[in-house]
């Protein structure tokens, strides 16, 4: 066969070269594929790393990751012959290394003799019998943010990675930050889904603890009303009302200390037991006691308790409370209103040999009570100006319609105060009014 001529040879080389390039286009595309064909990171980098090791004619390959919590370099993935000890072996501080380097300078790298770059981590093949030549290393970047590096090592045919292998092999490292990209989003998405169930659990147990209904006594001496509207971060603010007896009606309000369903269980647990004890402590000051030394001996996770507890005698219209380090209530008698301050005590589950008083007062006819949470007060505007327990306050002598009328104005007033805020905490109140 004669000699081909200097064209033909330029013609079969260009052929060679394009057939090389459709090739590695036909990996990536592959690449392409296996970064979608499953969410789990470690199997789509190995999966990934094993094309890219195929495709740069390389020894071995890595993919080493940025722990920012120990500002670490750390290999998720080592493809090659010595690649499961090179896994547990690599733990590179930021500049250490070649692959450190890249790290620290966000900038890819090729060593083709690595005996003679002083920067190379000789280590690594010290621990695992590996002999390393060259190295071809170029950063993970996500938005510009540097997420760890992709090395491949020593190709099979003895040549030096050159620019045209570093080009490449900057595309499969961009298909590799993808798929960490798309394994973290789906994580955080995972993560989010699993706190809405939660925080949805949490409510749910929440409004299964709230009376659905309120004590019906003879005569219609008061009139009563309660609202919680809960928050997109659940809280632990409760309510209760319940006849003691035929004459005594008992009225709480509280506030569960954190958020979520920790909060959510210590609620419950609570008007569980509370429901169990007001027979037994008539006396708000020894609900008070008793109740915080259950929680003292149980409280776990640092949650404590802020309580108010009433009790009125409904013919007599007397009142006796007491208060648990929680919001005092207010009184409005005509035009007048005030605190009830009294001893504002600690809160529940603090302190177990706490001490609480019971104080006593008369209600006229006519007379109101109200009984908040921090939500209402603490409800901000646009400008962060708090409502403010002043505005509470004026608002007690607004006219009177019905309770649960005078309570949905008021939720109302709080709601178009902080109109353009994110409701931050829940919002419960509870209002009575003495008819006699």
């Amino acid at each position: 066969m004669p000699d081909s001529s200097p064209k033909e040879r330029e013609l079969l080389a260009e052929i060679d070269r394009l057939k090389m390039r459709v090739e590695n286009l036909s990996s990536l595309i592959q690449v392409g594929t296996l970064v979608n064909s499953s969410l789990d990171l470690n199997e789509v980098l190995n999966l990934v790393m094993e094309k890219a090791q195929s495709v740069m004619h390389s020894e071995a390959s890595s993919v080493m990751l940025v722990n920012h919590q120990v500002n670490m370099l750390e290999c998720k993935v080592a493809l090659g012959q010595v690649g499961h000890e090179v896994q547990k072996t690599i733990h590179l501080k930021k500049g250490q290394g070649i692959a450190g380097w890249v790290w620290e300078h966000k900038k890819a790298l090729i060593v083709p003799d690595v005996t003679k770059d002083e920067r190379f981590f000789s280590q690594i093949d010290e621990k695992s019998g590996f002999k390393t030549k060259s190295i071809l290393t170029v950063p993970l970047l996500v938005k510009d943010k540097i997420i760890g590096v992709a090395q491949v090592i020593n190709r099979n045919d003895g040549q030096e990675f050159d620019q045209q292998d570093l080009e490449l092999f900057q595309t499969f490292a961009s298909q590799v930050a993808m798929a960490i990209e798309t394994a973290r989003m789906h994580a955080i998405a995972l993560e989010q889904e699993r706190l809405e169930q939660q925080l949805e659990v949490a409510r749910t147990v929440q409004q299964s603890f709230m009376p659905t209904h309120f004590p019906v006594m003879a005569g219609e001496k008061f009139q009563l009303a309660a609202k919680t509207i809960q928050a997109a971060a659940v809280g632990g603010d409760f309510y209760d009302a319940f006849a003691l007896d035929e004459d005594h009606l008992g009225l709480l309000i509280g506030d569960v200390s954190g958020k979520g369903i920790p909060a959510a269980l210590l609620m419950a647990r609570l008007m569980s037991d509370i429901r169990a004890l007001v027979r037994e402590f008539r006396d708000p000051r020894g609900l008070m006691t008793a109740m915080n030394t259950s929680l003292a001996e149980k409280s776990q996770q640092g949650l404590f308790v802020t309580l108010f507890y009433v009790v009125v005698n409904i013919k007599s219209g007397q009142v006796q409370y007491s208060n648990g380090g929680h919001i005092p209530m207010l009184h409005t008698r005509g035009s007048a209103t005030r605190f009830l301050h009294g001893q504002k005590g600690t809160p529940l589950g603090i302190f177990e040999h706490a001490d609480f008083e019971t104080r006593t007062f008369t209600l006229s006819p006519g007379d109101k009570l109200l009984l908040l949470t921090d939500g209402i007060h603490e409800a901000r505007n646009v400008q962060g100006e708090f409502y403010g327990l002043d505005r509470v306050k004026t608002s007690m002598t607004r006219p009177w319609e019905s309770a649960e009328q005078w309570l949905d104005d008021l939720i109302e007033i709080v709601n178009t105060f902080a109109s353009g805020r994110i409701q931050h905490d829940d919002m419960t109140a509870l209002v009575f009014r003495w008819n006699a």
